[in-house]
């Protein structure tokens, strides 16, 4: 882990909280979170491994992967709520 890991997953924690605001609730917003950390994680290990870690391109990923992760993670914990 480099230099920029810490600062790179920042967004991805901030994206996930707010995805999961959109479906209201705590639990949504801190599996948001959760699923926004992780997809900004793994999105950021990709792009340093394609070596565009400095660049827009990286920051458009990182954003789109916290999306996901956060909807994913977000699904996931809905489904174990409802049991």
């Amino acid at each position: 882990m480099d230099d920029h890991f810490w600062p790179s997953i920042y967004p991805g924690i901030i994206v996930g909280a707010l995805v999961g605001l959109t479906y209201g609730g705590i639990v949504s917003a801190l599996a948001g979170a959760a699923g926004g950390t992780a997809g900004a994680a793994a999105i950021h290990l990709f792009t340093a491994w394609l070596g565009l870690e400095d660049s827009i391109v990286s920051l458009a990923a990182l954003i789109a992967g916290a999306m996901v992760g956060g909807y994913i993670f977000m699904g996931l914990a809905s489904r174990l709520v409802r049991r």
